[in-house]
């Protein structure tokens, strides 16, 4: 037994030099910045190593005695930590040397999380566009509208009122009243209404939009693709930056930022807020008053929980609300005369001139829940998610100084999300990486449009309809009255097979079932529809060399249908759902150790049941959605950024655009000016260009950055925007022609305080947001008017 105890006593060292523990943390940049790719060691133990994730964090597995690790990154100083508990939050410095030398560094690497697991933009088989929070600053980008007009064959135009959007990705658009095409993910958060892209960017860690579909791991109604919006975490380090900026059309505004910790490597907080008040630049001739004006607010708390190394909690409470002008369409200046032709698609001179003032509010609230667990061969994910939009306007009708009638319309959605994930991690030695995921949602909209009479014109005779006389009803006459629900069950799994060093396969599926419900509350009446949907997705990529990637893919995107209020000649009580085969080849590639990076993709899309939109000019009016049963879509893309010098940088693309209808028809009303909106002919637009496919997109710009000391210089941002045709209609009788847009940005900073001088739409450009041709129905064309020059100031301190 003596010998048994010595024995034990002898192997103790080595039983305690065989004991592990687990370690995390965060790595960031000087500015608080997630470092994606850094790489942490044992010290004592280089053998014994792991690189940080999408979130700038790592998990490591070290000795018990171990006590130090060493941490390095690309362009910043390399740091050893002590080890004073199971997590911790480091901030590199830059390199000095590297800011001395005079050698010009190449763009440094952006890393994509487009397919939930952290990869190189440059090694994605997709077309990616991806900025950092600094370059979104530095770009001015603080929206999607602001972001994608730096993308090519992409167009964003919001008409009505906010959130009635119109995002077009390579021919395939947002319809009004239906579903967006591309999926609006926050934080791995789905947004669920297409609204809600009316959202304010701000604190942002990773902003980038991949093209083509994406329902593979996004679901339905990614069919174009899907911008991912990674906001900044929470740390250790407690930043507040408050801002304030003033511009024409009394433009005043301002925020707060802050974050930092609640308990140290444990617990953490931040807040983010924005409002903006505008008077507005478009004036009503007749009522002597500005249309486009906006309140809006913005905000967003989060907090984050660690319970241990691996496992975390994340809730976020994201707001917004808008309250504006609306409906300000513009029409020809006297709807009764009749020697004034219809409104030229061309007509861009004329300000809006209606009896009634519109108003509008958007509204959304998202509030969301993450629980991650970062285990040693996968992360899991839960996430759960509750979205509540609400949208309102009430305004113009007949978009005249006459007085006839005005028009209400109430849109509202609730949305409940529950999704789980599991994601492998990336290793050096990894053959295979995958995601697999289920979700349920179930979504309740509402849709009421209502026209309201001006009673001393309908009721006296039809005499008279001027403004100062009217008196519109209270008592509505209803078109469109609906509760529509859409559930969801969907499971998907994604897979790359990494065959050798050089090639790469991928494949993922992901299936759908959708039940939708339409309960018409004016005819008191239910339907259903269900439909099981298999959205798969393929790719392969080839490395060539380390700076040139060959690849091409194919997926199956897919929108849902719907439901129309009632059945017209114009179209159906129901709409098809839409799905696209699309296929794409691509080379990316970059040039003097990553100075120049040229990009450039061809694809070919078939389209089937293209949905859009119509209406029939009752009183009231019904709005609908019919499908055309066959289009295909083809184009090219090319993408330039070179960093002249240390100081300039210059960047372009290109775009260009087919879209054809293969197999349509349009029902076109022959005798409306009658008032008989059944008598049609059922024209053949086969051939066509397909409605909103913008013909081509050009995009050119520089950034220069000046320094003046160590801790002040300043950056100066220019683009200029131009896209090509698009037809209004499927007949291609309205057009909107080729315009160019120029914006321009310069911040100066000075220590902790930060001075911008902006300008958007320079020249003042004068363009269509939308053009609706209505002469078909007796009326009168109508145009929505862009907004005018915009020029302001704004100020920061961050302390």
């Amino acid at each position: 037994m003596k010998r048994f105890y010595i024995l034990i006593f002898c192997f103790i060292p080595f039983l305690s030099l065989g004991q592990t523990k687990v370690i995390a943390g965060k790595i960031l940049d000087d500015e608080g910045n997630s470092l994606v790719g850094a790489t942490v060691i044992e010290k004592g133990n280089s053998g014994n190593g792991v690189i940080t994730d999408y979130n700038g964090e790592f998990i490591l597995t070290i000795t018990e005695a171990s006590n130090e690790i060493e941490i390095s990154y690309v362009g910043f100083e390399s740091q050893t930590v002590v080890i004073t508990g199971d997590y911790t939050t480091v901030s590199l410095k830059t390199d000095a040397n590297r800011l001395q030398t005079v050698e010009v560094e190449g763009f440094s690497p952006v890393s994509s999380r487009a397919r939930i697991r952290v990869q190189s933009i440059q090694r994605l088989p997709e077309t990616t566009v991806a900025m950092t929070g600094e370059s979104l600053e530095i770009n001015g980008i603080d929206n999607i509208q602001t972001f994608t007009s730096q993308i090519s064959n992409v167009t964003f135009n919001q008409a009505q009122q906010p959130g009635v959007n119109f995002l077009t990705v390579r021919g395939i658009s947002q319809i009004r009243n239906a579903e967006s095409p591309v999926a609006i993910v926050i934080d791995g958060m789905t947004l669920p209404d297409a609204s809600a892209m009316n959202l304010s960017l701000y604190d942002i860690d990773l902003l980038e939009f991949v093209k083509g579909p994406q329902g593979t791991l996004y679901g339905k109604n990614a069919i174009a693709g899907a911008i991912n919006i990674i906001t900044k975490d929470p740390t250790n380090f407690n930043t507040t930056k408050i801002m304030g900026r003033t511009g024409n059309g009394g433009l005043i505004g301002g925020g707060l930022l802050s974050s930092g910790a609640i308990v140290n490597d444990e617990f953490y907080y931040s807040i983010a807020g924005n409002f903006e008040t505008f008077d507005g630049l478009i004036n009503n001739t007749f009522l002597n008053e500005k249309v486009d004006f906006y309140d809006e607010w913005n905000g967003r708390g989060k907090l984050k929980y660690r319970f241990n190394p691996r496992w975390s909690a994340t809730y976020v409470q994201d707001n917004f609300n808008v309250k504006a002008g609306g409906n300000y369409y513009v029409t020809k200046m006297d709807i009764f005369d009749s020697s004034i032709p219809v409104l030229a698609d061309d007509n861009l001179s004329n300000e809006p001139f209606g009896d009634v003032q519109g108003d509008s509010e958007l509204s959304n609230s998202l509030s969301s829940l993450k629980i991650e667990g970062n285990l040693s061969k996968f992360r899991f994910q839960s996430v759960t998610s509750f979205n509540a939009t609400r949208r309102y306007y009430i305004g113009e009708n007949d978009y005249s100084q006459y007085a006839f009638s005005k028009v209400a319309q109430t849109s509202n959605s609730d949305t409940f999300s529950q999704e789980f994930r599991l994601t492998s991690n990336n290793s050096e030695d990894q053959k295979i990486g995958y995601t697999f995921g289920t979700l349920f949602q179930n979504s309740k909209r509402y849709l009421n449009t209502s026209t309201f009479l001006n009673s001393t014109y309908y009721d006296g005779g039809f005499i008279d309809a001027s403004a100062e006389n009217a008196n519109y009803s209270d008592v509505p006459l209803v078109g469109n009255n609906d509760d529509n629900t859409i559930r969801t069950f969907a499971a998907f799994a994604f897979f790359d097979f990494y065959l050798t060093d050089k090639l790469t396969v991928s494949a993922g599926i992901r299936v759908d079932n959708d039940k939708l419900t339409n309960d018409s509350r004016i005819t008191n009446t239910s339907i259903e529809n269900d439909i099981t949907v298999a959205q798969p997705k393929f790719s392969i990529a080839y490395a060539a060399t380390d700076n040139v990637l060959a690849y091409g893919n194919y997926g199956r995107g897919y929108r849902a249908g719907g439901f129309n209020s009632e059945t017209t000649v114009k179209f159906d009580k129901t709409y098809e759902a839409e799905f696209t085969d699309n296929f794409e080849i691509g080379l990316k590639t970059s040039f003097l150790n990553d100075r120049i990076i040229f990009n450039n993709a061809a694809y070919y899309i078939s389209f089937e049941n293209q949905q859009q939109y119509t209406f029939i000019p009752l009183t009231p009016s019904l709005l609908g959605i019919y499908n055309l049963k066959e289009s295909t879509i083809s184009g090219f893309e090319s993408e330039l950024k070179f960093r002249a010098t240390k100081s300039l940088d210059f960047f372009a693309s290109v775009g260009f655009n087919n879209g054809e209808i293969q197999e349509g028809t349009y029902n076109l009303l022959t005798n409306a000016a009658a008032f008989d909106y059944n008598t049609h002919d059922d024209v053949n637009v086969s051939g066509n260009t397909s409605p909103f496919t913008v013909k081509s997109t050009f995009q050119i710009g520089a950034n220069a950055y000046i320094n003046f000391s160590e801790t002040s210089g300043a950056t100066i941002h220019v683009n200029a925007d131009t896209r090509g045709t698009l037809y209004w209609d499927p007949l291609e009788e309205y057009q909107q022609k080729p315009y160019t847009l120029v914006n321009a940005r310069t911040e100066f900073t000075f220590s902790k305080m930060g001075v911008t001088i902006w300008a958007n739409n320079i020249f003042d450009t004068a363009f269509n947001q939308e053009f609706f041709p209505t002469a078909e129905f007796g009326f009168n064309n109508l145009r929505f008017p862009n907004t005018p020059t915009t020029v302001g100031l704004g100020l920061s301190y961050t302390f």
